[in-house]
C-alpha cells in the first residue's frame, strides 16, 4: 500500500509539474504577445511616419483583435484602450494625408490611403471626407494668395473674410494676384482630375470592394467635378467682384480676359468627363463666372468703344494720307493685337500635340504660364533700303520751319487746283525714280486694324458680349469707310453722282443714319440725337473740300479696300454662333462695298485733270449744221487727247508716290475715259442746229478719240463707247419711240435728255412737252 501511494504521488508531482511547466509556456506566450502588444505603438509610429498607411492599419486591427482574446488580463484591457486610442489617432492621420492630396496628388500614396480605408471599410467615408477636404482646400488657398498679396501693401489688423478681403486688393496687385489665384486652384483641379483618373482606371479594373461601394464612390466623385468648379468659380467670381474694372488699361483688362477664358476652359475639360449628370451640369454653370461679369465687362467696353471711336475721329482730321511703309507681306497676323489667335485656341494645343490641359500640365507649369510671357515685338516696317521707295511719315515733328512753311504753301497752291501738283510734292525728286510697289496702306488704317484685333480678342474670351463687340467692329470699319467717302468724293457734281454702285450708296446712309452723330426730326417730339460719334472734319475746314490730289484718294480709298480684305480673311474668326445673318449681312453689304469707293473717289480726282470746260468751250463753236460729209475730225479731239497724254504723264509720277499696280491703272483710265465721255455728250447735246452730216462729223471726232485713246491707255475696248454711240443715234429715233427710249437710258442727266428731245420733236409741242414731262419725272425717281 505504501509503495502504491508514492506511486500515485510520483504520478500527481510529475503531472503538476507538466501541468505547471504548460501554464508557464502559456504564460510566457501571452506574456510575449502582451510585450508585442505594447510594442506596437512603436511600430506603428514607425510605419505612419512612412506612411504605409495599409501595413499600420493591418497591425492595428490585428493587435485590436488580439487584445480581444486576451482581455481578462488587466494589462490588456488597458493596452485594448489604448489601441482604441491609436486607431482614432491613425484614421485623424489617414485623414490629414488624404487632405494632403487634395493640392498635390501623388498616385502611390493615394493608393495606400484607399487600401487602409477598405480595411477599415470606411470607402464611402473616405469619398465624402474627400470631397469636404477639397472644398476647404478651395477655400483656404484662395484666402492665403489673396492675403498675402493685400499684406504685402498694407497692414491689416485682423484677418477679415475673403469677399472683403477681395475689396482690399489695390489695383496694381490686381493682376499678379489673380493670376497666382488661379495657379493655385489649377493645382486642386488638376489633383481632382487626376484622383478621378485613378478611380475610373480602378473602375475598369474592377478593383472596387463591391459593386455598391463602386457605384457610390462613382456618384459622389463625378457630382464632385462640377462641385470643384463650381467653388472655383466662385473664389474667382467674388474676388473679381470686388475690384474697378473701370479703371483698367485696355492690356490689362485683356490680360484679366485672358486668364479667365483659360480658367473657363480648365473648368469645361474637368467638368466634360462627368456622367450625363455631369454634362447637363456643365452646360448649365460653365458659364457662371462670366455671366456674373458680362454687365462690369459691357460697361467697360461701351466705354473703350467710344473713346475709340472719338480718338479715330481725331486721326482722321489729322490724317496726312500718305502711305505707311510697311512690308510687302503686311497682314493683320504681324500685329501685336492678334497675337491672341496663338494662344486661345481652344483646347490649346502642346508641342508634343496633347489637346488636353491636364495631360499637357500634369507634370509643370500651369496653363496660364503662357499667358503672362511678354508679346513678341511687331515686325512690320521696311528696313533700310528697302523704305526708300515710300515717303517719310506724315508726322510734322521731324520737319524744319522752312519744310513746313513748303508744305503749307503747297497746300495753299493744291487747294486752287484741286490737285496735288505731283512734280512739286517733295517726295517725286528725291525719294526715287522707279515706280513704287507693295500695299497701300495708311497710319489711320493700321490704327484701325490694330483696334480690330483687341475687339476680336474680346470677342473670343468673352462670348456673352461678342455680339455688342461685333457691331463696335462694324462700326469703326464703317466709320473709316464713310469718312475716306466724305473727304475725297464731297467734290463731285450732281451729274456724276450717278456712278455710286446701289450697294455703296445704301451702305453709306445707313452708317449716316446709324454710326455718325446728328440731329434727327422725330415726330411731335422735335429733334434728337442719334449716332455714336462725331463727323470727322479735314483741317482747314471747306478750304480743303477740293484739295487732296490723286496720291491722298489713293491712300485713301486702297486703306479701305486693304482693311476690307484683312476683314475677309479674319471672318472665319469673328463669326457669331447666335446671328450669323448679321455677319453675313456686314460682309456682303459693307465689306463689299469698299472696292465700289474707287469709282466715286477716283471720278472726282481724275475730273480736276481734265479741262472739260475750255473743251465744250472749242465743242460749241463747232458747226455741226453741215451741208456735205467731211473726212477730217474737229481740232477739240486733239486737244481732248492732249490733256490725256498729260493725264497719262501725271500717272506715271504718281506710281512713284504711291503703288499703282495694273488693275488700279485701269480704273483710273476708265474714270478718265468716263470724264471724256460724259465730256463728248454734253457737248453734242448743246448743239442748236445738227444735220445729219453733222451727226457723221459727232461720230467720226469720237471714233477718231477712241482709236486714240486705245493706244495711250491700253485699253481695249475703250468703256463707255456706248453711252456716247446710243446718245448720237438716239437722234435718228422716230418721235413715236423717243418715249420709250428714255425710259430705258435713265444714264444721261436731265439736261442731255433735254436736249435730245428739243433737237429730235421741235416740230411737235405736244410731243416735246409729254416727254418732257417724263424727263422731270424720272430724274425725281432717281433723285428720290
Amino acid at each position: 500500500g505504501r509503495a502504491q501511494r508514492q506511486f500515485v504521488n510520483c504520478s500527481l508531482g510529475i503531472l503538476a509539474r507538466v501541468r505547471r511547466r504548460q501554464q508557464a509556456e502559456v504564460l510566457l506566450d501571452h506574456l510575449g504577445t502582451i510585450r508585442t502588444l505594447s510594442r506596437t505603438q512603436t511600430r506603428l509610429e514607425e510605419l505612419t511616419r512612412e506612411e504605409e498607411w495599409p501595413a499600420a492599419i493591418s497591425l492595428l486591427l490585428e493587435c485590436i483583435k488580439v487584445s480581444s482574446t486576451y482581455k481578462h488580463f488587466t494589462a490588456i484591457a488597458q493596452l485594448s484602450t489604448k489601441l482604441g486610442d491609436t486607431l482614432v489617432m491613425t484614421e485623424e492621420l489617414l485623414d490629414t494625408a488624404l487632405a494632403k492630396q487634395c493640392s498635390n496628388f501623388q498616385a502611390a500614396n493615394y493608393a495606400k490611403l484607399q487600401e487602409a480605408y477598405s480595411l477599415l471599410g470606411k470607402t464611402q467615408t473616405a469619398t465624402d471626407q474627400l470631397l469636404m477636404h477639397f472644398t476647404t482646400a478651395t477655400h483656404n488657398t484662395s484666402w492665403q494668395v489673396v492675403y498675402g498679396h493685400v499684406c504685402l501693401m498694407q497692414d491689416l489688423p485682423r484677418p477679415p473674410p475673403y469677399p472683403d478681403l477681395c475689396r482690399e486688393v489695390q489695383q496694381e496687385s490686381f493682376l499678379p494676384c489673380l493670376t497666382d489665384l488661379v495657379r493655385a486652384l489649377w493645382g486642386i483641379m488638376l489633383s481632382y482630375h487626376s484622383l478621378v483618373q485613378w478611380h475610373r482606371k480602378g473602375w475598369v479594373e474592377e478593383k472596387e470592394d463591391s459593386i455598391a461601394t463602386q457605384q457610390y464612390t462613382r456618384n459622389k466623385l463625378e457630382a464632385g467635378l462640377g462641385r470643384i468648379w463650381q467653388d472655383v468659380q466662385s473664389k474667382v467670381k467674388q474676388f473679381v467682384l470686388g475690384s474697378d474694372l473701370s479703371q483698367f488699361s485696355i492690356e490689362s483688362f485683356l490680360h484679366f480676359l485672358d486668364l479667365l477664358h483659360r480658367l473657363i476652359m480648365v473648368g469645361q475639360e474637368l467638368t466634360s468627363g462627368a456622367s450625363l449628370g455631369g454634362q447637363e451640369m456643365n452646360s448649365t454653370n460653365s458659364a457662371l463666372l462670366q455671366d456674373s461679369l458680362v454687365q462690369q465687362c459691357l460697361n467697360y467696353f461701351s466705354s473703350y468703344h467710344t473713346s475709340r471711336l472719338e480718338e479715330l475721329a481725331t486721326h482722321l482730321d489729322n490724317e496726312g494720307w500718305t502711305i505707311c511703309p510697311v512690308k510687302h507681306t503686311f497682314s493683320y497676323q504681324l500685329l501685336a493685337e492678334f497675337s491672341h489667335l496663338n494662344t486661345l485656341r481652344s483646347p490649346s494645343k502642346s508641342t508634343n500635340g496633347s489637346s488636353s490641359l491636364f495631360q499637357q500640365f500634369s507634370n509643370s507649369g500651369t496653363p496660364f504660364d503662357s499667358l503672362c510671357q511678354e508679346s513678341l515685338e511687331e515686325d512690320i516696317l521696311l528696313e533700310g533700303g528697302e523704305n526708300s521707295g515710300y515717303q517719310d511719315s506724315d508726322s510734322e515733328d521731324d520737319l524744319s520751319e522752312e519744310q513746313k512753311q513748303e508744305l503749307v504753301e503747297e497746300n495753299k497752291d493744291t487747294g486752287r487746283t484741286g490737285l496735288t501738283p505731283l512734280a512739286r510734292l517733295p517726295s517725286a525728286s528725291t525719294t526715287t525714280s522707279s515706280p513704287l510697289s507693295g500695299l497701300t496702306v495708311s497710319n489711320t488704317a493700321i490704327m484701325v486694324l490694330r483696334l480690330v484685333g483687341r475687339y476680336s480678342h474680346m470677342m473670343k474670351v468673352l462670348t456673352p458680349i461678342a455680339g455688342e463687340v461685333w457691331r463696335g467692329i462694324c462700326q469703326l470699319f464703317e466709320f473709316y469707310l464713310y469718312t475716306v467717302n466724305m473727304f475725297f468724293s464731297r467734290d463731285l457734281s450732281d451729274t456724276e453722282q450717278n456712278v455710286y454702285s446701289v450697294r455703296l450708296r445704301e451702305t453709306l446712309t445707313n452708317i449716316y443714319s446709324t454710326v455718325v452723330l446728328h440731329e434727327m426730326r422725330d415726330g411731335e417730339q422735335g429733334l434728337r440725337v442719334v449716332g455714336c460719334v462725331r463727323e470727322a472734319t479735314q483741317l482747314e475746314g471747306g478750304d480743303r473740300d477740293c484739295s487732296h490730289g490723286l496720291p491722298a484718294r489713293v491712300v485713301g480709298v486702297e486703306s479701305a479696300v486693304f482693311l476690307a480684305t484683312q476683314l475677309t480673311s479674319l471672318r472665319h474668326l469673328l463669326s457669331l454662333s447666335d446671328n450669323t445673318e448679321a455677319v453675313d449681312m456686314f460682309y456682303t453689304n459693307t465689306v463689299a462695298a469698299a472696292v465700289d469707293l474707287r469709282c466715286p473717289v477716283y471720278l472726282a480726282g481724275v475730273s480736276h485733270c481734265l479741262n472739260t470746260d475750255s473743251l465744250l468751250a472749242q465743242m460749241a463753236k463747232v458747226s455741226w449744221d453741215l451741208r456735205d460729209v467731211v473726212s477730217q475730225h474737229s481740232q477739240y479731239v486733239d486737244h481732248l487727247l492732249h490733256q490725256l497724254q498729260m493725264f497719262s504723264s501725271r500717272l506715271v509720277k504718281l506710281g512713284m508716290l504711291v503703288p499703282l499696280p495694273t488693275s488700279l491703272q485701269v480704273v483710273l483710265w476708265e474714270q478718265a475715259t468716263r470724264v471724256a465721255s460724259t465730256m463728248f455728250v454734253d457737248g453734242f447735246s448743246s448743239a442748236r442746229k445738227c444735220t445729219n452730216e453733222g451727226r457723221a462729223l459727232m461720230q467720226l471726232d469720237y471714233r477718231q478719240f477712241v482709236i486714240k485713246l486705245e493706244k495711250l491707255s491700253g485699253l481695249k475696248p475703250v468703256p463707255f463707247q456706248q453711252f456716247v454711240s446710243n446718245y448720237i443715234k438716239a437722234y435718228y429715233i422716230p418721235e413715236n419711240e423717243l418715249g420709250q427710249w428714255v425710259e430705258e437710258h435713265q444714264e444721261y442727266s436731265t439736261a442731255q435728255l433735254r436736249a435730245l428731245v428739243a433737237a429730235t420733236a421741235y416740230n411737235n409741242n405736244k410731243t416735246k412737252q409729254k416727254l418732257n414731262s417724263l424727263i422731270n419725272d424720272l430724274s425725281d425717281r432717281i433723285r428720290r
